[in-house]
């Protein structure tokens, strides 16, 4: 039987697609390997946000394309953003890549593998609705939109995804109700901008209707809330989120910047004073809020001022979470027709700064929770051996935050309730005082409570 090894690149979005060709391949009589050196095909599911992710991709191309001289590999795939928005420009120059398909070849990859090979089907090639989770069992992404209506200057994705395009809301449950049927506890709601989720296919955004319906299944512990842009927030929205236990009370905010010329600049359609709005409701009205943002260094035109305004802005909201980039200069975007004037040593100076603001946030922030205790989903066994497990409090979305370290009796995938001992600028360190058997009778007694 063939072997296909699918490589993915990129943000959580890219993730679900690799999910869903590894299905349909699957379904079609593949193998899929994590080994290049034992497949066939290699299927590179590229990332084309920003020039560091263009390159990572080309160079993971063409490390592939070796496998065709010293492994098995008769042929590489590029698929993914990169692809998409640079199909003509790789066709001509990615000269290791046999086949460059894009994001709407990704729906027929197994004919795409199938022709490399020189396969012939006497059978029709088999659909599937369903995906394979690529995410450690116990929880997945549950991508609700592709594509986006935003313009913001610096950013090139409406370009090669297109206007947002919502799931049906019925699939939707339908598939977290599969999830949760094979084990999965914790669903993190994915988008380009989750906040206009069903505006274009009922008229109106329904983030709170699905939030509503995936909250009714019963197996699914947690719901989390990715990629909230900072405007369109409605009252329902906020209630819900500061009512529901199996909402996590985790939003994550990406502001970009905080001084009102730049984000004017960004064509962010949001001022300082409306993001502090914002921040200040969601605080007051949600409990135990736990708030993760990103920022952009080195805009064109952003001058010491502006960064100052920045450093007080992030000081002053405390965010418990906070990622920072240097702006990159992207062709097609409405930033690409500006001046790029900040030197990239300045972009990283300013980044480094920004950075070790938070760091001090974060470390205080954290070093406030030693003593309390939090209940934990099992991640995984610790790699280091002072350790047993690490998993994450409802704090810390997978991937990308930090995690808890602790010792003491688990399963991954369980849920246990750890007793904070000490804390880093990331990191929570902690011992188990609680299994999942005795959470679960604590819960059924009302009695559980998470210090947070």
């Amino acid at each position: 039987m063939p072997t296909i090894n699918l490589i993915t690149l990129g943000c959580p979005k890219n993730t679900v697609d690799s999910e869903r060709m590894h299905r349909l391949l699957a379904l079609n009589g593949y193998d899929l390997s994590d080994k290049a050196e034992d497949a066939d095909i290699i299927v590179v599911n590229t990332c084309g946000f920003i020039e560091p992710a263009k390159e990572e991709s080309i160079a993971t191309v063409m490390d592939a394309a070796e496998y065709k001289d010293k492994g098995r590999c008769r042929g590489v795939i590029v698929t993914g953003c990169l692809a998409e928005r640079y199909r003509k420009e790789l066709e001509a120059e990615l000269v290791e890549a046999d086949l460059i398909v894009g994001l709407v070849g990704e729906r027929d990859i197994v004919a795409h593998c199938d022709h490399l090979l020189g396969t012939s089907r006497i059978q029709t090639i088999r659909d599937a609705e369903s995906r394979h989770l690529l995410t450690p069992k116990h929880w997945a992404y549950l991508r609700i939109s592709d594509g986006c209506d935003r313009t913001c200057a610096f950013c090139a994705i409406p370009n090669f995804r297109g206007k947002n395009k919502s799931e049906d809301l019925n699939r939707l449950v339908a598939e977290a109700h599969r999830m949760v049927a094979h084990g999965v506890r914790e669903i993190a709601l994915i988008a380009q901008d989750t906040m206009r989720y069903g505006a274009d296919v009922y008229g109106r955004p329904r983030l709170t209707d699905l939030l509503g319906e995936l909250i009714q299944i019963e197996g699914l512990d947690w719901v989390r809330l990715l990629y909230a842009y900072p405007t369109g927030w409605r009252d329902e929205l906020i209630d819900l989120l500061a009512s529901e236990e199996k909402l996590c009370g985790y939003i994550d905010l990406p502001i970009q910047h905080a001084s009102d010329p730049i984000l004017k600049a960004m064509n962010r359609s949001t001022t300082q004073a409306g993001i502090r709005k914002l921040i200040h409701t969601l605080r007051a009205r949600i409990p135990n809020l736990t708030l993760r943002s990103s920022i952009i260094a080195g805009f064109p035109g952003e001058r010491d001022e502006h960064v100052a305004e920045l450093m007080d802005f992030v000081d002053e909201m405390q965010f418990n979470r906070l990622v920072g980039f240097t702006y990159s200069h992207e062709d097609g975007t409405q930033a690409g027709h500006l001046t790029d004037d900040v030197p990239e040593e300045v972009k990283r100076d300013r980044l480094n700064d920004l950075m070790a603001l938070q760091a001090r946030i974060s470390g205080e922030l954290n070093a406030a929770h030693i003593g309390r205790a939090f209940k934990v989903l099992v991640d995984e066994v610790s790699d280091d051996p002072t350790y047993d497990y690490v998993g994450r409090t409802r704090m810390d979305a997978p991937e990308i935050d930090g995690a808890v370290f602790f010792t003491g009796p688990a399963q991954i995938g369980d849920f246990v309730e750890v007793q904070i001992t000490d804390a880093t600028e990331h990191d929570l360190i902690g011992q188990v005082v609680k299994t999942n058997a005795l959470l679960e009778i604590a819960e059924a007694r009302g009695t559980i409570h998470e210090g947070h």
